[in-house]
């Protein structure tokens, strides 16, 4: 069994926390430190001649691996000396620490028989993600209540040390990993979200404290302020990238390619929208797989992630759907306008005007795209249609959730044919969102009933499932409207 202690921290404080850890302990903290590189370990030492040797080698690679990442994540003393910023960013670590030590307790508590079926072509970490994801946002003030003490000793203690992070959270596992109490509840959950279909979904969020002003060419316009992380300008600074590698973490900054050339040389990331990609597989970002075929609990972890970092405005939402067989009826104006009254952001502009925000604030780099996902290497790349335009909302925010967005989207892209990607209708679109007008209801039936009739073309869920999904859209949508034909 592959174990790691650093030789620096030989006859210290740290030393003592790691002998009281059981053989499993010790085992769960080299896996939640070496991280990404555990999972992609190959991947890792691709360049390094270990390849070359007997698969016994494994073990020897880890200790490689753990030496390496013991040297990179040691946050500098340049940016330690930020002190305003230490504990938000700390907390961020911390916690996403704990939720990696929790995913690894899920997979022993789950009774994968009693869970819903999983495609073998979704995220294989779907079910301990989620399960880890509720368990800590149900216990959120007891693990904080825990985890708030080690950020005050690390910080009085000047200790920079990812590892001494995952070391002491690890020495919290006791604590926080009631394996039997955790399967109960999550099943429980599961059973009471769970409506499995057939299509293939994947889910990207974005965060700011300042909304749309995150991105490097709109800074801190509009009065806009973040004093807890500061736009996340300190994003890599403290290996944020290494810590939410479960959730796809990134930073979106809108800046590619020869775009770095010109930014001015302030010494770390210009900043940008806090990202979980669940799409995402490997560290380069260049693989995806959708998270699961089923609404239901796709809809309740889009609500766990948003409580997971509720100190972090949530922004944006990208649904992926697997392109399965398009309808034939051809999507009309009104048909896409039904879209943005369940997913955009309806809502008044400076003027006490409504418009569509999203589009209005020129806030998008795409409406509805079509892309290709591939698993692994060597795999057939997968069609995919990606709604790029959707408001990320807090859970309470609206009275409904994003399970009948998600059931309408399916339903859309299933009864509807949209092969032109709404290229035909951008324009009216955009001259909607800046005043927009109320649908007829004949509109509003028309799509409702493509929805249903693209729902049950998919025969992925049971006839009541679909009706109460497409009366729910409906009630949403008449709702909607309805602002705009009072104002």
């Amino acid at each position: 069994m592959a174990f790691y202690f650093p030789e620096q921290l030989r006859s210290t404080q740290y030393e003592r926390v790691y002998q009281r850890l059981t053989a499993v302990e010790r085992l769960m903290l080299l896996r939640e430190f070496v991280g990404v590189t555990y999972r992609r370990r190959f991947l890792f030492f691709k360049n390094q001649s270990l390849l070359a040797q007997a698969p016994a080698a494994f073990r020897h690679n880890l200790e490689i691996a753990a030496v390496r990442q013991y040297r990179r994540l040691m946050i500098s003393r340049r940016v330690w000396r930020y002190r305003e910023h230490l504990r938000p960013y700390l907390s961020l670590i911390f916690r996403h620490i704990l939720f990696g030590y929790l995913v690894q307790g899920a997979r022993r508590a789950l009774n994968l028989e009693g869970l819903p079926p999983q495609s073998p072509d979704c995220y294989y970490d779907f079910f301990p993600n989620l399960a880890a994801m509720i368990y800590f946002n149900r216990h959120r003030s007891q693990y904080l209540a825990l985890l708030d003490p080690l950020i005050e000793q690390v910080i009085a203690d000047n200790q920079r040390s990812l590892y001494v992070y995952a070391l002491l959270t690890a020495s919290l596992i006791k604590d926080f990993l009631p394996f039997a109490e955790m399967g109960l509840l999550v099943e429980e959950v599961f059973s009471a979200h769970s409506q499995l279909g057939d299509t293939p979904i994947g889910v990207e969020l974005e965060f700011s404290n300042l909304g749309r002003f995150a991105t490097f060419d709109k800074p801190f316009k509009g009065g806009c302020s973040d004093p807890l992380f500061n736009n996340m300008h300190y994003y890599e600074a403290f290996f944020l990238d290494d810590v939410s590698w479960r959730l796809g973490g990134y930073l979106d900054s809108h800046i590619r390619g020869r775009s770095l050339l010109s930014l001015p040389r302030i010494g770390a990331q210009p900043g940008g929208f806090y990202e979980y990609s669940l799409v995402r597989i490997d560290y380069p970002r260049s693989f995806s797989m959708p998270l699961s075929m089923d609404p239901g609990l796709v809809a309740l972890y889009i609500d766990e992630v948003i409580n997971f970092v509720s100190e972090i405005k949530p922004h944006s939402l990208h649904l992926n759907f697997e392109k399965i067989e398009f309808g034939e009826l051809k999507p009309q104006l009104e048909d896409y306008l039904c879209l943005f009254l369940l997913g955009g952001d309806l809502g008044l502009n400076e003027k006490g005007e409504w418009c569509e925000r999203r589009l209005a604030n020129n806030e998008l780099r795409g409406v509805i795209q079509r892309r290709k996902h591939r698993a692994s290497e060597g795999q057939t790349a997968k069609e995919v249609v990606e709604y790029a335009f959707l408001r990320l909302w807090a859970p309470g925010d609206r009275d409904y959730g994003y399970y009948p967005v998600l059931m309408a989207f399916k339903g859309f892209q299933n009864g509807f044919n949209i092969d032109l990607s709404c290229r035909d209708q951008v324009q009216g679109i955009l001259a909607w969102a800046h005043n927009p007008q109320p649908l007829s209801g004949p509109a509003i039936s028309r799509f409702v009933e493509t929805v249903e009739l693209g729902l049950h073309r998919e025969g992925g869920h049971s006839t009541a499932v679909c009706q109460r999904a497409v009366a729910e859209i409906r009630r949403v949508l008449i709702k909607q409207n309805a602002l705009l034909k009072d104002s």
